[in-house]
């Protein structure tokens, strides 16, 4: 045995799949949402982080030899930010995964190419436990259920969308008995908003006096808008968790114009709304923290997204990848998912943000392709690598 290879046996915590499941999942359970911080200690990150790269080199071939290309191996790896990321584009050209039988798999949208990428899951054990913390400290701190109104499919009727699996999580742990799913399957199968019954939804709720959430996608709440004109005045404590753009089918808006309708139409204010932002290629999500805020006691701040302790968002030049640390300058936005355990831990997005001051950052929307040469490049390197 060479050298390199007894320091990668002996020193990088070489602990096997289902060990750091069991480990990160003790941790996760260890994290009290309501009052722990939201960021784990260098030390324990970068440990999590260092045995899920040696996991991943060992078992992710097309990863390995585009890591090996690099001359990056598990000895070379002192912190988090020495893992090479993958650009989300990737998984539409790589299967990047440790397993050979997934249990799930989720997929991004089609494209005019019909390339989409694909994130298997050989457990979900992981992924599981890190949705329930962090919605219970962004969107439901003061209350145990309340009535969930779903303007998106559910996982039975579109299951390959990793929103629509934690939708269903979310719902069988928070709901009542009377939440309920608003974009069902048609008579020919395809999905459709049913406008009527959430008109009915809403006015059983108004009706009954409950803190009712309305969770979707912004351009499926503003499509319902856009076909009635109907007014509802929701129990006080209601609330949003809105996520991804703001374009429907008929027309676009602003998040500042969606939040005004919902108050002109549901009665719930802007400060009772929050954003989610996440995508196919990760295993966690990011909310913004007003509603949290508001409700500890704590300075209220516009739209700014915040991360749960395992996972770490970082902001990048678009060409050189070189960190960004001043607030307000803008890059792309680069995820260490430490619940990625399954693909890749260091997850490379095409999407603009910025830094706040205090922590946090805000999304700016999607990078003009210009912009993306850095993504471009890396790409072809891994492709060319896994062939």
């Amino acid at each position: 045995m060479n050298r390199a290879r007894k320091s990668f046996d002996d020193t990088v915590i070489l602990m096997n799949h289902s060990t750091l499941i069991a480990k990160l999942i003790a941790a996760i359970d260890a994290w009290n949402p309501l009052q722990d911080a939201l960021e784990w200690s260098d030390a324990q990150f970068n440990e999590f982080a260092r045995a899920n790269f040696s996991v991943q080199f060992s078992k992710n071939e097309p990863y390995r030899k585009f890591c090996e290309k690099r001359g990056i191996r598990p000895e070379n790896i002192e912190t988090y930010r020495d893992i090479p990321a993958v650009p989300t584009d990737v998984f539409k050209h790589v299967l990047l995964t440790i397993s050979d039988a997934p249990i799930r798999v989720f997929r991004t949208s089609g494209t005019t190419l019909g390339a989409r990428g694909e994130h298997r899951f050989g457990t979900l054990d992981v992924y599981q436990k890190a949705l329930v913390g962090p919605f219970r400290r962004f969107c439901v701190p003061d209350v145990d259920r309340l009535r969930m109104l779903v303007v998106a499919p559910s996982g039975r009727d579109l299951p390959e969308s990793s929103l629509s699996y934690m939708l269903d999580e979310l719902v069988e742990r928070f709901g009542d008995a009377e939440s309920g799913y608003f974009v069902l399957p048609g008579e020919d199968g395809q999905l459709e908003m049913r406008f009527d019954a959430l008109r009915l939804a809403l006015d059983k709720a108004q009706a009954d006096g409950v803190k009712t959430m309305l969770l979707g996608t912004s351009f499926g709440f503003i499509e319902f808008f856009d076909s009635c004109a109907d007014s509802w005045q929701l129990a006080q404590g209601s609330r949003i968790m809105e996520t991804g753009g703001f374009k429907g089918k008929t027309r676009e808006v602003t998040r500042d114009e969606l939040y005004q309708i919902f108050e002109a139409r549901l009665g719930i204010s802007k400060r009772n709304g929050v954003s989610e932002y996440s995508m196919t290629e990760l295993s966690s999500q990011a909310y913004s923290d007003n509603f949290f805020q508001d409700h500890s006691g704590g300075k209220s701040r516009d739209n700014v997204l915040q991360t749960p302790p395992w996972v770490r968002v970082e902001l990048v030049e678009p060409l050189s990848f070189a960190p960004i640390e001043i607030p307000g300058t803008p890059g792309l936005i680069r995820w260490y998912d430490l619940a990625n355990t399954e693909s890749v831990v260091a997850v490379q997005t095409s999407d603009l943000g910025v830094l706040v001051e205090g922590g946090g950052f805000r999304l700016l929307g999607r990078a003009p392709q210009a912009e993306l040469r850095g993504c471009s490049l890396t790409i072809e390197e891994i492709v060319n690598a896994s062939r």
